[in-house]
């Protein structure tokens, strides 16, 4: 029997205009969930009360309206990524020195979630200030995959891709500097999307001066992804310059796709090699496109040293810029690493790494010109286990493996453009195995239509259900 933690973003939606339930219902279930079945690490911090009051107001405001005027998803619940400045709520930045911090202030993006009339059940794990590729901090338990608790969730939005995987809420919002929406949608099993760079506004106090992060949607559905890009879209920032945007990223799903020029990139610009299943689940994803009427053609993807070396660089410059005038014996040390490698970085240093990766990046778009759509894995392995990447007794070295674990997903945050990831492919064990595809910048729109076409072809809800009853 399908209960309310099965039904999707969209799905709750119209449950609530035809009136089957109410917000309320749904919060106090999903609530009743997260206390009972969180095995995966999702929640740093649950907003139980704030989350009821919302769900209480909103029940309000659809029993005195025909719904005319109110957001998409208004009453959905969804949960906000522990790195998000959220007022009144504790927020950790999964770090012990902020264990107890409660901002007076949102960030602007908890404003836009607000806006759209979407309720957070609390605060997503995250590792210490985002800078791993696992979710592990001082502050909660390690976030999780749904399908195997003994594997990372990966990261750093590894408590939101478990949450939604793990049917705790059906849509969660998370960040990507370097991979970290997609990693953790490929360890979970979910969609997670990096969309183009200045779609989503970071607010006048969000942007990383150098143009890596941007935020982005996770859910189980592409079409829920699309209605949350939606909603995280209604706003326009200050000084970011801004693709067209769609005049709607759902509508896209089910857009007719024209034949498109389909690139298949096999290796890895980390050098690293690209397990065989995971290999083979890109083929997979190539060969269904080619079959859907695509024209498909397989293309050697080179190890790249220098867009790597440069992205590190940058990633560490951007990791000290957060961590500056901290207790230093409190931190994990690879935040440790990577503030005695920012503090010891000069201007011109940054300067000319920044320069590398804007041209590294302008000869992959180059070197994929003549393709619409690049495939790729999303990360090099399928999920790793728990502790398995963390290296306290030598940072650089996990660094170093991290760096070989990601992968392709540098790529996007380099060049701009949008990526999805996709849970297209399936290991022996039973572990997901996301697939990514890359479009031009502002082509969300191409992404969702081809997706949602993916989705039939290869679908994957049954998945989930066969979690509701061990999580």
């Amino acid at each position: 029997m399908t209960q309310l933690h099965d039904l999707t973003a969209l799905q709750l939606a119209t449950a609530y205009e035809r009136g089957d339930t109410t917000p309320a219902e749904v919060v106090d279930h999903l609530l009743d969930r997260i206390a009972s079945s969180d095995r995966v690490g999702a929640f740093t911090t649950v907003s139980a009360d704030r989350a009821r009051a919302a769900a209480a107001a909103a029940g309000r405001a659809l029993r005195t309206s025909d719904r005319t005027g109110l957001p998409r998803l208004f009453g959905v619940p969804t949960a906000v990524k522990d790195l998000e400045a959220t007022a009144g709520v504790r927020t950790t930045l999964g770090s012990a020195l902020f264990r107890d911090w409660i901002p007076e202030h949102n960030d602007e993006i908890v404003d836009v979630m607000a806006d759209a009339g979407l309720i957070s059940l609390g605060k997503t794990t995250v590792p210490e200030f985002g800078a791993a590729c696992y979710s592990e901090p001082a502050v909660s338990a390690p976030a999780r995959s749904p399908f195997d608790v003994t594997r990372s969730a990966a990261g750093s939005s590894g408590g939101a891709a478990a949450a939604v995987g793990a049917l705790l809420v059906p849509i969660a919002q998370g960040s990507d500097s370097a991979g970290s929406v997609r990693s953790p949608a490929s360890a979970c099993g979910v969609v997670g999307l990096k969309p183009s760079r200045g779609l989503v506004t970071a607010g006048p106090n969000g942007n990383d001066g150098m143009g890596l992060s941007v935020k982005g949607p996770l859910a189980r559905t592409v079409r829920d992804t699309a209605a949350f890009l939606d909603a995280l879209t209604t706003r326009t920032g200050a000084g970011t310059v801004h693709p067209p945007r769609a005049e709607s990223y759902e509508r896209a799903c089910d857009t007719p796709v024209p034949r498109l020029r389909v690139a298949l990139a096999q290796g890895s610009v980390s050098g690293a090699p690209v397990d065989a299943e995971v290999a083979a689940a890109a083929e997979l994803t190539a060969r269904t496109l080619a079959g859907l009427g695509h024209t498909v053609f397989a293309r050697d993807q080179e190890p790249d040293p220098e867009l790597t070396d440069g992205f590190q660089v940058m990633f560490t410059a951007l990791v000290g810029s957060r961590t500056m005038a901290l207790d230093e014996a409190a931190l994990r040390p690879i935040v440790r690493h990577l503030r005695s490698r920012s503090q010891q970085l000069t201007s011109g240093e940054l300067a000319a790494a920044i320069g590398v990766v804007q041209a590294r990046a302008r000869a992959w778009t180059l070197d994929y010109a003549d393709a619409d759509i690049v495939v790729t894995p999303t990360v090099t392995a399928p999920p790793t286990l728990v502790g398995q990447l963390r290296d306290d007794a030598d940072p650089a070295a996990e660094l170093a493996a991290m760096t070989a674990f990601t992968g392709n997903t540098v790529i996007g945050n380099a060049t701009g453009f949008p990526v999805v990831s996709l849970p297209l492919g399936w290991s022996s064990e039973g572990l997901p195995l996301g697939v990514s595809l890359t479009a031009g910048w502002g082509r969300e729109d191409l992404l969702f239509g081809l997706s949602a076409a993916l989705e039939e072809a290869l679908p994957w809800a049954h998945r989930y259900a066969d979690l509701a009853s061990t999580t």
